[in-house]
């Protein structure tokens, strides 16, 4: 099997090098982010196959960021992940959903949810 991989936009730094940690000790090669921005410039030499975006971020939210994924990679996996801001993340969480997202996972979750998850989209 192929590795996979994953590209992480999460603003929060704590979070972000978490999960890179994780994912990378499960062997997945990752891209990690701290904004959208920084990603999208960086999307097509590293061409990866799942994006899992927080849903608030202070310079282009995670919603944009699927709207704008599903349009560029159809193909590519997306997960959201949002803790909630104004609103509960469950509404974040329901939105990304019905704008692409292939699954969601609210904060605070386990490295093992996660991989869980990314099982389904690996296996």
């Amino acid at each position: 099997m192929l590795m996979k991989k994953i590209a992480i936009i999460e603003d929060d730094m704590v979070i972000r090098e978490s999960l890179k940690e994780i994912l990378e000790m499960n062997n997945y090669e990752v891209f990690a982010a701290d904004s959208g921005v920084d990603l999208i410039k960086k999307f097509n030499e590293f061409n990866p196959d799942i994006l899992i975006t927080d849903i608030i971020m202070p310079d282009k939210d995670g919603i944009e960021i699927i709207i704008e994924a599903k349009k560029l990679y159809p193909n590519i996996v997306l997960i959201a992940i949002s803790g909630g801001g104004r609103i509960d993340s469950e509404s974040y969480l329901n939105t990304a959903k019905y704008l692409g997202a292939d699954a969601t996972l609210k904060k605070p979750f386990t490295h093992a949810q996660l991989l869980d998850l990314l099982k389904n989209f690996t296996e």
